[in-house]
């Protein structure tokens, strides 16, 4: 009996949960983001929405800029100057290609991107996706 008990104890100890690896929740940066695919290539502009969501970003809308879909590079417009989340998107984001405005959707939209045929590279992103 005391065998048997042993035995128990040892495989109730041994076994040991498998660890999943633990979301990293950034966070949340104030003021809000408007994404569009300028590049025409299917499902850009929901993949990008998704790393700006992970790294604390609220994302508008994502969509289809229905006037340019030829963009080669990613433009990003910050939309007011003082937006305390500049900085962070320019971590995340690997391209130099930011545009300050100051405009009268500054107190709507902190900032529009144009997602380019290098938006894989400026977020990021694996070749298969997230």
């Amino acid at each position: 009996m005391r065998f048997l008990l042993a035995i128990v104890f040892l495989f109730l100890f041994a076994c040991e949960e498998e660890t999943k690896p633990a979301v990293v929740a950034r966070d949340p940066v104030p003021g809000q983001i408007i994404v569009f695919n300028s590049c025409g290539i299917l499902k850009a502009a929901e993949e990008a929405r998704e790393v700006l969501r992970t790294n604390g970003f609220d994302v508008l809308s994502a969509a289809n800029d229905p006037q340019w879909s030829n963009y080669e590079e990613t433009i990003v417009a910050i939309r007011n100057p003082h937006w305390v989340g500049h900085e962070r998107l320019k971590m995340i984001m690997d391209t130099k290609n930011f545009i300050v405005l100051q405009d009268t959707l500054s107190g709507i939209v902190s900032a529009t991107v144009f997602l380019g045929k290098d938006y894989k590279k400026v977020l990021g992103i694996k070749r298969g996706g997230l």
